[in-house]
């Protein structure tokens, strides 16, 4: 069954179009994910669905009802959504308990307030005041707070984004515990792809101009982008240009195989750092020779920085992943060889 229905949705503000013939289905009780960079309309996308805002052009459908269109614009009380604000939103007057309590229909709820205590793992702050939390606390009474009166669809906007980096894993982790258990249609807003992947079933990949550039489940989007944006959205890339020659394109890191359809055209690749292999070997047989210009260790990789020569004999920097245990010393020679998997090759 589909919880949401966003069709041909364009809006402007200012004369300036925010988004642009937005398209996509959210499941019931699944999690999607709006991902892009500042400025793609992702937090105005929220905003339409939730009412806050008219629609301009197109409509938005919630469990079978038109909720929003040009013709028609159902109150924001009466969607049954809940909306959790990047700054929490909670009550500075109330306690946890009662701002666990406040939600009109939480007394019929079958979500329990002590059930989601114990969740939210906080029991001995039932009387405390939002400013004697801690920013994960507040963050996971906001989220409680939210789910506790039972909404049709919930929507996040960068529920993770003012957390430091070692509490955001440990709240998003418990939220993600959270939001399984509590069986709810939601949307997040986020620009962290690793966030998106981890948290959702499914992603909307934004641009600037406020179009959908791709969408798919995290493991499409990560193994089969379509582009170079959306290769380049889940992280950093050794990026090579040249034009393709018996199937072939050829990099200063080794040639790649390339589709049959890309004969004589100019081609970019994207190879991410875990796709260069490297060996410790002085004389290289039959792989292409770097050399090492630094090692770091980055916990449960080795961040490998190298220095290879094109066919001008320039020297191009290329960046590798390695296992932990793999340090090279300084000006160390090493053999490189290329991962096909982690290759991604598209017209220039």
């Amino acid at each position: 069954m589909i919880a949401v229905e966003v069709k041909d949705l364009t809006h402007s503000i200012n004369n300036k179009k925010i988004l642009n013939n937005i398209n996509f289905n959210l499941n019931k009780d699944s999690i999607s994910c709006i991902l892009g960079p500042s400025g793609s309309g992702k937090t105005t996308l929220l905003k339409l669905i939730a009412g806050l805002e008219k629609v301009q052009s197109g409509k938005i459908i919630i469990n079978g009802e038109e909720v929003s269109s040009t013709a028609k614009h159902l109150p924001t009380e009466k969607r049954k959504i809940g909306f959790l604000f990047q700054d929490y939103a909670l009550f500075p007057h109330l306690t946890v308990k009662e701002n666990l309590r406040f939600p009109t229909n939480a007394k019929n709820s079958t979500n329990n307030v002590d059930e989601i205590i114990e969740l939210i793992k906080l029991p001995n702050s039932l009387d405390k005041y939002p400013h004697e939390l801690s920013g994960g606390e507040q963050q996971r009474v906001a989220l409680a707070r939210s789910i506790i009166s039972q909404p049709d669809l919930l929507l996040l906007d960068e529920p993770f984004s003012s957390l430091d980096l070692s509490l955001r894993e440990e709240v998003r982790d418990d939220t993600l515990h959270l939001l399984q258990k509590s069986n709810v249609s939601v949307i997040i807003v986020t620009h962290d792809p690793f966030e998106a992947m981890f948290i959702s079933n499914h992603i909307n990949i934004f641009d600037k101009s406020g179009s959908i550039v791709q969408s798919g489940t995290p493991n499409d989007l990560y193994n089969n982008p379509k582009n170079s944006y959306v290769t380049g959205f889940f992280g950093e890339t050794n990026k090579f240009e040249g034009v393709v020659q018996e199937s072939h394109i050829y990099t200063p890191v080794g040639k790649i195989k390339t589709p049959g359809n890309l004969e004589g055209e100019k081609v970019v690749v994207h190879i991410r750092p875990q796709g260069i292999k490297l060996n410790k070997q002085p004389t290289p047989v039959n792989g292409i020779k770097g050399t090492v210009m630094a090692s770091k260790l980055m916990g449960s990789f080795s961040f490998i920085h190298l220095s290879v020569l094109d066919n001008n004999n320039e020297v191009v920097h290329v960046h590798s992943h390695m296992p932990a245990d793999f340090n090279p010393k300084q000006s160390s020679a090493v053999e490189i060889e290329i991962d096909n998997d982690q290759a991604y090759i598209f017209k220039n």
